[in-house]
């Protein structure tokens, strides 16, 4: 090159050229040595080598070339080869775009090009570069044009700078017009990705404290995998590189497998498709808090215009985006002043509403029309989650009109299975959902879009630690919720469904206390009913002379009625017990075959009188569970007992028994009155009844299925009821948890009857009870069995009488004037030969706590009125037998 170069400068002169052109070996250029040259060429070869400007001449049919030392540089290293030979072989890569400018020059027309694009080697490298061309014809002696000459200035500098001005006005008119971030960031990714014909940019946030970094946006030539989302280490990147990107200066990496500065996992992002990056960061406060990226498939150098033009991308976007947000936190702060004193008056509008409102749909209309004008938002709704069918209903609209209403049931799948799971952790809130990686998937982003929903607030109503209702706010535009919106958007959202829990107590207290007169009305009724044949018993008793027969079948009505009115009593007792969990199961192993026959047996004269036909199909298998023998018994005599009465004369009754790994399962159906659809949600309630019949034959208060399906989960099962409705027939189904492993379970035993009374030795009794009637019947009640029976009905005189005379056993009861059964045990215990006296307490009050204080007061026995006159002889049999 540089005997090439020094050739040329001896070529300055005329006498030169000649001694010149004899350096270079002409032998194979169609011009000949130089002595041979025709003067008219030798004066356009000085004139070139005398020029400062980069010239050549291409003389001759073939278009030999020519060129002066100052061009040499624009030769891609070619030069000397080039020299002397045809124009299209020294050039054939730029032949196709000189032809034309040269073939009009040689037709004696001079061109111009302006800001010709020429890629060149530079300083070893490859450049882009720009020239401006003027291209002159040479004519010899004669006028004729024999050649071409190229007059070239190379304009890279003014061109790059005209172009980056365009860009960087390009940039700020494309950022002006953006007034949300994610907008600003989308437009500064499209535009470093094209105008420096990327593969990929994208923009990321840093945090310094635990040292990673993450894509906020990214933008792909083609529909690559997005980033979006994506988290990696700084430490990825070396020290140095880290280093230098802590400065603000930006960090080019020609390839990443090869560069010293990404030992970590420079080849892996490479292998991402990040073969060259291009990062210019952002700084604030003297740390790493965001950086604009560029990457390239394959190596790349990254020249100075290309670092310049990023730079002003990013710095224009940092520019906006500060702007941005400067004016957002300036709207922020003065709609918060402005607007905290409205949204207090809002709510209290909202609670002003609440207190007038006792519907729970106009509840949540109003209050969603109220947000919704307060908040100018696009739509907001309600929206019932059902967690087990991943189901959402919606209702309750409020739109502005542009916006369409959202009703009906959708699965949860559309908006994002894990956006309602994550509602279990509070309030949901997106600004955009288009960017949000949340909602920004091809899965989730067209429901939403399809929904004219791009940003939006969902207030979880959590009640039982399970998610029931959302408040949803949607927006069709981005926009940023502040903490003072949400926290009102929540308060409303509360308020609400407070006062629509409100509602439904206060409606639920109504029926409860309608349900309540109901059955007390009806409680009156079923105790009159027992009570009109007593009464008429006794009159018949006082008429006329006595009658055996007479007295035998008075009497038998007498303790018929009787029998029925401590049912009736025995019924409310027990689900009082039941239900305020008073009771104690017995927990055995059971076999429900027995538990069934057991039950089947106390119904079998209620089935037989009504002349119903009864079908058992029980499992061969034993049918084990653990439970109370004889609550289960109850609860299986119950359903029997109410398919008995509420099924007419004749008809079918079913018990049907089966067996699963886990349950066994009992079924009873039949073919009555059924049960209709309206009722059948509170048949188990309490207070609750179906309709009778108008003579009112099945009798009872009602409250055998609420007691049945108490005792069911006291045991951890559940029972269930089906109707086709009225006249249809029913089915109740108990289920219950199985055992596997049972020894001989317990069943029901036949029980030993009673001792005829008066088989023993009479007895000396006192008997004190402050009501003189019932003192007075069971006091002939126990001479009638042979005992000799001193009745008192003051507790005071009682202790006088038994401190005088000796007594067996005494029949106290507890309720009595001055002082009570309890006390009065206590103190005839003290008394001498009172000691190994039997204390009986006979009472009305039947509970559990009952039976304990007389315990504990020295009780040896305990009988609830009305007594059980075989019971009681048969302890008055084993008192006498000791």
């Amino acid at each position: 090159m540089e005997a090439a170069t020094r050739d040329f400068h001896l070529l300055g002169s005329t006498g030169a050229v000649r001694a010149g052109y004899h350096v270079h070996d002409w032998s194979a250029s169609p011009l000949g040595p130089p002595d041979r040259w025709s003067p008219a060429l030798r004066n356009a070869a000085s004139l070139i080598l005398e020029s400062e400007f980069p010239m050549y001449l291409a003389w001759g049919p073939h278009l030999a070339l020519l060129y002066n030392a100052a061009f040499i540089p624009l030769l891609d290293g070619t030069h000397p080869v080039a020299l002397g030979r045809p124009l299209a072989q020294a050039w054939p890569d730029r032949w196709p775009g000189l032809k034309p400018l040269v073939e009009r020059a040689l037709g004696g027309h001079a061109t111009y090009g302006e800001d010709v694009p020429s890629p060149i080697d530079r300083n070893g490298k490859p450049y882009n570069a720009w020239f401006t061309l003027a291209y002159s014809p040479v004519r010899d002696d004669t006028g004729t044009v024999r050649g071409v000459l190229c007059v070239t200035s190379e304009t890279t500098q003014r061109v790059q700078l005209e172009r980056r001005h365009a860009v960087q006005l390009q940039v700020v008119d494309s950022l002006r017009r953006l007034h949300h971030p994610s907008d600003i960031i989308e437009g500064a990714c499209t535009l470093l990705g094209k105008h420096l014909e990327l593969e990929r940019a994208c923009f990321v946030e840093t945090d310094e404290a635990d040292g990673s970094f993450e894509v906020m946006h990214d933008w792909a030539r083609d529909a690559s995998t997005p980033l979006i989302g994506r988290r990696a280490r700084l430490d990825d990147f070396g020290p140095q590189a880290l280093a230098l990107l802590r400065t603000g200066s930006p960090l080019a990496v020609r390839d990443a497998t090869a560069d010293p500065r990404l030992p970590a996992r420079g080849a892996r992002y490479a292998a991402a498709g990040a073969r060259a990056i291009l990062i210019v960061p952002k700084i604030r406060r003297g740390q790493l808090v965001a950086a604009l990226v560029g990457y390239s498939t394959q190596p790349r150098d990254w020249d100075e215009e290309a670092q310049r033009l990023a730079t002003d991308i990013a710095e224009r976007s940092w520019e906006a985006l500060d702007r941005v947000r400067a004016e957002q936190a300036l709207r922020d702060a003065v709609a918060r002043q402005t607007t905290l004193l409205d949204m207090n008056e809002f709510r209290l509008e909202v609670s002003d509403l609440l207190r007038r409102l006792n519907d729970p749909t106009q509840i949540f209309v109003q209050t969603g029309a109220m947000l919704g004008r307060f908040l100018q938002a696009s739509r907001v709704l309600y929206g019932d989650y059902d967690a087990d069918k991943q189901l959402v209903t919606f209702h309750s609209n409020y739109t502005d009109g542009i916006v369409a209403e959202l009703n009906g049931t959708f699965p949860a799948a559309l908006f994002g299975v894990a956006n309602f799971s994550t509602l279990n952790l509070g309030t949901w809130v997106s600004s955009d959902l288009q960017r949000d990686p949340r909602t920004s998937g091809a899965d989730t982003w067209p429901n939403y879009a399809a929904l004219q929903i791009r940003s939006a607030v969902v207030v979880p109503l959590n009640r039982n630690g399970a998610l029931t209702t959302c408040l949803f706010i949607n927006d069709n535009l981005p926009r940023v919720w502040s903490a003072d919106i949400v926290r009102l958007i929540e308060d409303v959202a509360e308020r609400a469904w407070s006062a629509v829990e409100r509602v439904r107590a206060e409606d639920a207290l109504r029926l409860a206390d309608r349900r309540k007169d109901e059955f007390l009305a009806m409680l009156a009724h079923e105790l009159r009913n027992p009570l009109a044949p007593i009464s008429a018993a006794a009159q018949l008793l006082n008429m006329g002379p006595p009658d055996s027969a007479r007295v035998e079948r008075t009497s038998a009505i007498i303790a018929r009625q009787v029998a029925h009115m401590t049912g009736l009593i025995d019924d409310l007792l027990d689900v009082s017990r039941v239900t305020r969990g008073l009771v104690v199961l017995a927990r055995e192993e059971v076999d429900l075959r027995r538990v069934i026959g057991d039950a089947v047996e106390q119904v079998r004269p209620l089935i037989e009188a009504r002349r119903h036909e009864l079908a058992l199909h029980l499992s061969t298998e034993p049918a084990i569970v653990e439970g109370d023998p004889k609550r289960l018994v109850q609860v299986i005599a119950n359903l029997l007992n109410n398919a008995a009465k509420y099924t007419h004369e004749g008809g079918r009754l079913s018990v049907w028994m089966g067996i699963t790994p886990e349950q066994v399962l009992v079924s009873v159906s039949d073919n009555g009155i059924g049960i209709s659809a309206e009722l059948l949600p509170t048949v188990f309630d309490l207070f609750s009844q179906a309709e009778r019949t108008p003579d009112r034959s099945q009798g009872g208060l009602g409250l055998g299925l609420a007691l049945v399906k108490s005792l069911v989960e006291l045991h951890g099962g559940m029972v269930t009821a089906a109707s086709e409705g009225r006249n249809l027939g029913c089915e109740f189904t108990i289920r219950l948890p199985r055992l596997h492993s049972a020894a001989a379970p317990a069943g029901g035993t036949a029980a030993t009857g009673p001792a005829a009374p008066g088989t023993a030795r009479g007895l000396s009794l006192m008997l004190v009870d402050d009501n003189v009637d019932a003192a007075m019947t069971l006091g002939l009640l126990l001479e009638s069995g042979g005992h000799q029976v001193t009745v008192m009905h003051h507790p005071g005189e009682a202790l006088e009488r038994a401190a005088q005379e000796h007594y067996d056993a005494f029949l106290l009861d507890i309720g009595l004037p001055g002082m009570n059964g309890y006390e009065l045990a206590r103190r005839l215990r003290k008394l001498p030969g009172c000691g190994e006296a039997t204390l009986v307490a006979i009472t009305g009050y039947g509970q559990q706590s009952d039976q304990a204080s007389a315990a504990y007061a020295g009780f040896d026995s305990y009988f609830v009125k009305p007594v059980d006159p075989a019971g009681l002889f048969a302890l008055l049999d084993r008192v006498a037998a000791r």
